[in-house]
């Protein structure tokens, strides 16, 4: 009679633009009223709820939604097809069928809709419940199915009504960049994918860089559409998992506690805030009702493949289950990773570098009563890294070592109202600390062909902050077409402690003699809190089955800039074709950077000239209690005479201190050639000012300035080319080209305050930007063989990174950046062979992982010093090799 397919996975919900103002105002009174009476109908019952955390975020209206609603609401969408009953004849999609979602705890508010010209149909914004679908078409037997929709996931459904009397259902994670529906496109990343698919890191953090637009730099940090690191949200089912200081990213778990990594490429939606890049969100899984176990990487690598050192070890425990059947689920998941990169220019066994980390992670969720769920998570995650910045020039002793501390307790709440909008409430609670320190305490020699001595920039800092987020989703109102209203905050407090000790830095000529000598003042330490709060309304239009509209708008504010940021956003989706083959997005937006609390490293100041020499008498700053400053000596070709200072610089901000503010545009065409196969192209605009920049200054008194300005900026064009292909026979396909220019000013703040500042600092220039890459080429998927093997190969191919020209006094010869290392190319692949272990009777995968396939020349490190007789050559490449796997599960 029917056939009904279900297809699990995860994805984030579509945001949607406030309808009207006046009804925005009406949302929160209305759900003060309706959980008011949940309550009292469930009295008797054990309840977490945040009523009095909707009426301080009534009165107050001063929240703000910083990290996205990713990890809050869910997506029910898929197609109906029909057929008479032949397997051979291929079903015909069903334009027009009657679809009816019901929340069994909610029976009398269901949700209708009807499926599009090609079969297609969404429910977007849902809670998570236990929801009943029908599917109706005329002269066609019904469909019923009953599905359980968790937090932040998205379930795709393939219907197919026959005339049999038989019915199957068939489950597999939801994936890829399509995005179906909605008015801007992502990538979800499962991480069953991330365990099979060659990545070196081997953590959740590698599925960024498997978004088109996205990349990973010499120095691991991920760029997001053309910007730094440190521009971009990360978050774990909502809360934020950010290092307050730079921005950068400060977590991770085991990837088998991981359901998917989903990367929001363009936000457009209002609820994305702080960020002018970016947005990546880690959904973790949920315990079910029966107890799992499951083990694997429990088998090291060693460098000769079976004997020698330990290459990589890196167990992974992880328990779920019940621990009280429908109402309690626990996921417990352990992990230990020790890994060892070697440098092949360097000499054994003084030659690699290591990570040791140990990360758990811990979640359990609770069903309350019929509307109300509650998600507790905890998670550690210290690392330490010895040998950090190993490479052909620095040998082990001129390296840093680094520790990090981290914990997150988080809680959230889902309450569910009778008209079937709802309340999501969380609070987190987030430490981090992260220390550097070098091997010894000599001073740091710098020489063209290779440095000695110790890391000069120790440094201890620890920070602590509190998230409190709420976001209420209204149930569809009909005006005009139907319209989707959300509207949230978040209020965040984070407090920062600092301890630097910087070294003397020796700069020498190739002959060995003294050309510049840079001393700092300490160790000197600081204190510096940080508050940020705000609130964003968002209504997703839907006009009719051909045109979806998204917009919003949202205000932010910070202790640091101390101003208001507004910013409008619009995103649409339109069908110009009636067989809806083909899909045209388009959107538009303003976006406000975070402000980092290393921006407060340096001191406010009243500077009101451009002048390079100027008066710095009037500035007094207690050189104790702040940010190091520099004392620069120049010395002659003698290396004995000096020719200018000691001159020492002060840290100066010049105010006022802006957030840094992006506007952004795109388009994109999605044309689908077979019902697995779709083509798109697309083209990004991004434009960035108020970018937080160093300029050094001379004063007229033999000292010297160097000021924090926010007058940087940068600019980003993409054109972007993708064949997506899915099938249940030969699975996921990504093949992608990018073509990408990304410029702007270089002496950005983070190069100078991050945690491995710059040695020297030089004049601003605009440039290509470290991580530019003209053209990128990559293709990744899945192959199913006979005996229960698995294939995933993956190629990149991309234009080498730029690179600046130095003289020996590490001045810049020529235009910074405009040099570039040899394209890379790298070949990988993922071979596993699944089988059962007899005296267990349990399922297991062994395979091997194989990198560089081709033993392509992938050079890290240039000789860029005009000074050395080497000038030009390239180092440092990972030629092939081979790690081992092992999975075990019970």
């Amino acid at each position: 009679m029917k056939e009904l397919k279900l297809f699990f996975g995860y994805e984030t919900c579509i945001r949607s633009l406030p309808l009207l103002l006046e009804s925005f105002a009406n949302l929160f009174p209305l759900a003060c009223r309706e959980r008011h009476a949940s309550m009292m109908k469930n009295r008797r019952k054990p309840q977490v709820t945040c009523l009095c955390t909707l009426v301080l975020f009534f009165h107050a209206a001063a929240l703000t939604s910083r990290t996205p609603a990713q990890g809050v609401t869910g997506i029910i969408k898929g197609t109906v097809s029909a057929t008479a009953g032949d397997a051979s004849v291929r079903p015909e999609l069903v334009p027009g069928a009657r679809l009816t979602l019901v929340n069994r705890d909610r029976p009398d508010t269901p949700f209708k809709t009807v499926t599009d010209e090609t079969g297609n149909f969404a429910f977007l914004d849902l809670p998570a419940a236990t929801y009943t679908l029908t599917a109706e078409a005329n002269g066609l037997p019904n469909a019923t199915r009953e599905i359980r929709l968790t937090t932040g996931a998205t379930l795709v459904v393939e219907i197919i009504l026959t005339a049999s009397v038989t019915e199957s259902v068939t489950i597999k994670g939801e994936e890829g960049l399509l995005s179906a529906g909605q008015t801007t496109t992502s990538n979800t990343v499962r991480a069953e994918k991330l365990e099979d698919l060659p990545l070196r890191a081997d953590n959740y953090q590698s599925a960024l860089p498997l978004t088109p637009g996205v990349l990973r730099g010499l120095d691991g940090a991920d760029h997001i559409k053309g910007t730094r690191a440190g521009q971009n949200a990360y978050t774990l089912n909502g809360a934020d998992i950010t290092d307050p200081v730079n921005g950068n990213l400060a977590f991770d778990i085991p990837l088998e506690a991981a359901a998917n990594v989903h990367v929001e490429d363009n936000p457009y939606s209002a609820e994305f805030g702080r960020t002018t890049g970016g947005s990546s969100n880690l959904e973790t899984k949920t315990g079910g009702e029966k107890f799992k176990f499951g083990a694997s990487r429990v088998i090291p690598t060693f460098h000769r493949i079976i004997g020698g050192k330990i290459d990589s070890f890196r167990p992974r425990l992880t328990f779920s289950g019940p621990v009280i059947r429908k109402r309690l689920n626990f996921v417990q998941s352990f992990e230990y990773r020790f890994s060892r990169t070697y440098v092949p220019s360097q000499v054994a066994p003084r030659d690699n570098s290591t990570a040791e980390a140990f990360n758990s992670f811990t979640q359990l969720d609770l069903n309350l009563n019929k509307g109300n769920t509650l998600k507790f998570v905890a998670a550690l995650f210290p690392e330490k890294k010895r040998y950090v910045g190993l490479n052909t020039f620095n040998s082990q002793e001129t390296t840093a070592n680094t520790k990090q501390r981290g914990e997150l307790v988080s809680v959230s709440e889902q309450a569910i109202f009778h008209d079937e909008s709802f309340l999501s409430s969380l609070f987190a609670y987030k430490t981090f600390g992260f220390d550097v320190f070098g091997q010894g305490l000599k001073p740091l020699t710098l020489a063209p062909d290779k440095n000695t001595g110790s890391y000069f920039a120790d440094r201890r800092r620890s920070t602590q902050r509190l998230q409190w987020q709420e976001q209420y989703f209204a149930h569809p109102l009909t005006l005009a077409g139907q319209h989707s209203v959300k509207a949230g905050g978040e209020f965040d407090y984070t407090t920062m402690s600092s301890v630097f000790n910087f070294r003397s830095i020796l700069i020498r000529r190739q002959d060995q003699t003294l050309s510049q000598r840079i001393d700092f003042a300490g160790p000197t330490s600081l204190n510096r809190p940080l508050g940020e709060i705000g609130a964003f309304v968002q209504d997703r239009w839907t006009v009719n089955k051909n045109l979806t509209v998204d917009a919003g708008l949202r205000l932010d504010r910070n202790s640091i800039s101390g101003h208001g940021d507004v910013s409008p956003r619009v995103s649409v989706l339109f069908r110009p074709f009636k067989d809806d083959h083909t899909i045209v997005r388009a959107g538009a937006g303003l976006f406000y950077d975070r402000s980092p609390l290393q921006s407060r490293y340096f001191e406010l100041g009243n500077l009101n000239d451009d002048d390079e020499l100027l008066d710095d008498t009037g500035l007094a700053i207690n050189s104790h209690s702040r940010f190091p400053g520099r004392v620069v000596t120049t010395y002659g070709l003698n290396g004995s005479t000096i020719i200018d200072g000691p001159r020492a610089f002060m840290n100066v901000i010049r105010t006022p201190l802006q957030d840094a503010r992006s506007t952004r545009w795109s388009v994109q065409v999605d044309r689908s050639l077979a019902k697995h196969l779709t083509l798109r192209l697309g083209y990004l605009r991004r434009a960035t000012k108020n970018e937080p920049i160093i300029f050094p200054k001379l004063s007229n008194t033999g000292g010297g300035l160097l000021v924090l300005k926010s007058r940087g900026q940068s600019n980003y064009h993409e054109f972007q080319a993708l064949a997506l292909y899915d099938s249940q026979r030969f699975h996921n396909w990504n093949i992608s080209y990018v073509w990408s220019r990304a410029q702007g000013s270089l002496n950005t703040a983070d190069n100078f305050l991050g945690d491995f500042p710059a040695f020297v600092i030089r004049s601003n220039q605009y440039g290509p930007l470290p991580f530019d890459i003209p053209h990128r080429f990559l293709a990744y998927g899945e192959l199913k063989a006979p005996s229960e093997i698995t294939i995933m190969p993956s190629l990149e191919i991309r234009s080498g990174f730029p690179f600046s020209v130095v003289d020996e006094r590490l001045d810049f010869v020529g235009a910074r950046n405009r040099s570039r290392f040899p394209g890379f190319l790298s070949l990988d692949a993922t071979v596993l062979k699944g089988f059962k272990v007899p005296f267990l009777d349990k399922k297991a995968r062994a395979g091997v992982i194989i990198f560089n396939i081709t033993n392509h020349f992938n050079p890290r490190d240039v000789q860029n010093n005009t000074g050395s007789p080497h000038f030009g050559q390239f180092y440092n490449s990972l030629g092939t090799s081979v790690r081992g796997k092992f999975e075990l599960d019970f």
